[in-house]
């Protein structure tokens, strides 16, 4: 049955699988031998650019089945590699070039577009090879709206297809390793805390510890020979509380959630990644005046996806996006 599974899921995620033969054709006059090792760290040179685009969407559905509302997401950012840091870790700049973020709140309503200017040229300089990384991101600087809000969400997922795939204190990657090898996270359940004053306060993720991942199969994109490793994190909860003028709302979720990243065998870097994350949401809500609350239970399902761009293909969706005035 795992062999019917895996094949499905190429099928929905879109991913072209090579056949499994002792030496698998990539391109003409190339070949991978499916019995050797591959390698999934980041040696793509240093001062070279990476172009992605990342889209985030999310239904809400309510316990009846039926959708009343939801967001997109969408953010073109680039990744420069840089000198490593101190402890030999590999880094690199993370530079946002265009960021746009929708939403509606009842079935059939048109969603109205946002664009964060700021967004433009915002960089942070990171290392994904830190498990504590997403914590050392300074959003001080960003207005403090929803848009805003959704970019700090945004800059979280822009590294969410490398920690399967790197190694970390708690995460052993191989060096190199064989299709079918399992990496299992052996971090304790620990608490992410974060806030984005005064529209988000004293908030938290706390991951479960469950992190897993395995190397697939090999597949080719774009004419590049990719490694596909599929992960998972199940069991992590979310708390949430937002003031939006006169309303406040205390939200509680429940999240698994599961993916594939597809990492170049020559270089290591992301090609694509997607995820889908069904988030079990609990939601009160509060006017100002009012002593009664209003209560919620729906489900949130989340779909991230993430694809490498060459340079001539991301300046030309940020053009097309920027002449239609953002709409995508």
């Amino acid at each position: 049955m795992a062999w019917k599974l895996f094949l499905i899921l190429c099928v929905v995620t879109g991913l072209e699988i090579l056949p499994v033969h002792s030496n698998t054709a990539i391109a003409e006059g190339e070949r991978v031998d499916l019995s050797e090792p591959v390698r999934l760290q980041i040696r793509y040179a240093i001062g070279e650019t990476l172009y992605y685009r990342l889209v985030r969407r999310s239904d809400f559905i309510a316990m009846d089945g039926s959708t009343f509302g939801g967001h997109e997401v969408t953010a073109y950012f680039t990744r420069t590699r840089i000198e490593d840091d101190g402890q030999g870790r590999v880094q690199e700049e993370f530079k946002w070039k265009h960021f746009a973020y929708s939403q509606t709140i009842s079935a059939g309503q048109q969603p109205v577009l946002t664009t964060l200017d700021e967004a433009e040229d915002y960089a942070l300089t990171v290392s994904v090879e830190d498990e504590d990384v997403i914590e050392k991101f300074d959003f001080s600087d960003l207005p403090r709206t929803i848009t805003g809000m959704w970019f700090m969400i945004m800059s979280w997922d822009a590294i969410t297809f490398d920690g399967p795939v790197r190694a970390q204190n708690h995460f052993d990657v191989p060096v190199a390793a064989h299709l079918g090898t399992e990496m299992v996270s052996t971090r304790p359940p620990h608490d992410f805390n974060f806030a984005y004053p005064p529209i988000l306060t004293d908030s938290k993720y706390r991951f479960s510890g469950n992190l897993r991942a395995r190397i697939l199969g090999i597949t080719e994109l774009g004419g590049t020979p990719c490694a596909i490793v599929d992960f998972s994190d199940a069991g992590n909860t979310i708390e949430m509380n937002m003031k939006l003028g006169p309303i406040e709302s205390r939200n509680r979720g429940y999240e698994h959630f599961w993916g594939t990243t597809c990492v170049s065998l020559d270089d290591g870097r992301i090609v694509r990644g997607e995820l889908i994350g069904p988030v079990l949401q609990v939601q009160d809500m509060i006017m100002s005046g009012q002593d009664e609350h209003q209560h919620m239970e729906y489900l949130v399902l989340q779909k991230l996806q993430m694809e490498l761009l060459s340079g001539e293909e991301f300046h030309s969706q940020i053009s097309a996006l920027r002449k239609r005035g953002g709409d995508n």
